[in-house]
């Protein structure tokens, strides 16, 4: 009971974290790459920015105070609670490896991208939600109320319901005297899966699970390559060893076992293993990622190999995604109709029957 009153705690508390908007988190990050660009120091840089900015301002204020203490810029960030793990995580690779303005000029895209997908997601999403809700209130109406009514007529008539309709009449009189369990139980559902994902088991086999599965064309696999090969690039090009890239880029995954995975690459290339080979180890990478990080190896062209690793494979991702909120709105229609159709059939059925009748 204790234990699951301090998860319901921390679920808790993670909801009521709220991370600024995508949209925002774009503009904060470019001009902050202008910033350095320009080599203007951290410090300064924060102050100019916090000038102008009515969303961040009071934070950056804060977070420029930290910076005169003494507190890195990615701790400074991330002492506020308004930047998200992976952008804190970012900033602290921009930090070590001195490409902070590279690192701000890609949170941007990326940032753009997460904003305009966003916007997809909920423009594919909301008419055929709506749409759905009507249909399915009318749907429950006719299934549950009318298609009775007529089982009444042609009961007297001594005729029988045809076998759809009085599948969907029963179907739907079971959803009307039940819809108040049948509403709480995605809820139920939905809240021990969470309760499980909070716990240090659930939590580790779902990591694994998003690490492994190959849904949606393999995003996740793609998601973690990408974020790996911006880390290598960065810290490779910096003169750090593979490595240090590797600690960095555990700390970026945002996935536990992926993190595992990539601290125990770390340790057998410390032991004088391929690097490829260990990436093809964990079984986490897709093939053509691995082929690539052997191919950068042995040329001795691996920084710049790790380069193009992330512009593929965030290329993939958007890609990959664009495609599937593409394919979002069409299928859901074609569902409804193919459901009204039914629906259809199963009202004129009986109805057909009982002019039958009166005949």
């Amino acid at each position: 009971m204790i234990e699951l009153r301090s998860v319901l705690g921390k679920m808790a508390g993670h909801t009521r974290r709220k991370y600024a908007p995508p949209e925002r988190l774009a503009w904060f990050c470019y001009r902050f790459a202008v910033a350095f660009k320009a080599g203007i120091p951290v410090a300064d840089a924060v102050h100019l920015v916090a000038g102008d900015d009515e969303y961040f301002g009071k934070h950056l204020v804060r977070i420029g105070d930290d910076i005169h203490a003494g507190i890195p810029l990615h701790q400074a960030l991330s002492n506020q609670g308004l930047f998200p793990p992976y952008l804190v995580s970012m900033i602290k690779v921009g930090e070590t490896t001195g490409a902070l303005d590279k690192v701000m000029e890609s949170l941007a895209v990326y940032y753009e991208q997460k904003h305009s997908l966003r916007h997809e997601i909920k423009d594919a999403l909301t008419y055929p939600l709506i749409l759905i809700s009507m249909v399915a209130a009318v749907v429950l109406v006719l299934t549950s109320k009318i298609l009775p009514v007529f089982d009444d007529i042609l009961a007297a008539s001594g005729a029988d319901m045809p076998v759809i309709a009085r599948g969907l009449m029963n179907l739907g009189m079971f959803i009307s005297s039940n819809i108040a369990w049948l509403a709480a139980t995605p809820l139920v559902l939905g809240l021990i899966f969470w309760v499980w994902k909070s716990t240090p088991e659930g939590k580790e086999t779902f990591a694994r699970f998003q690490a492994e599965t190959k849904i949606l064309n393999g995003i996740f696999p793609k998601i973690y390559a990408a974020r790996v090969s911006s880390v290598m690039w960065y810290a490779l090009e910096s003169g750090l060893d593979v490595g240090k890239a590797l600690e960095m880029a555990a700390q970026v995954a945002g996935n536990g076992y992926v993190a595992k995975q990539l601290a125990w690459c770390r340790q057998k290339i410390e032991k004088g293993n391929d690097l490829a080979e260990c990436f093809n180890s964990v079984n986490i990478f897709p093939s053509s990622f691995v082929n690539m990080v052997r191919v950068g190896h042995k040329t001795g062209e691996l920084p710049s190999m790790a380069r193009k690793m992330a512009a593929i494979y965030q290329d993939e991702v958007h890609r990959t995604l664009h495609g599937a909120v593409s394919r979002i709105e069409p299928v859901l229609v074609s569902a409804l109709s193919v459901v009204i159709g039914v629906v259809l059939i199963a009202v004129v059925l009986p109805l057909i029957s009982i002019m039958s009748s009166m005949g």
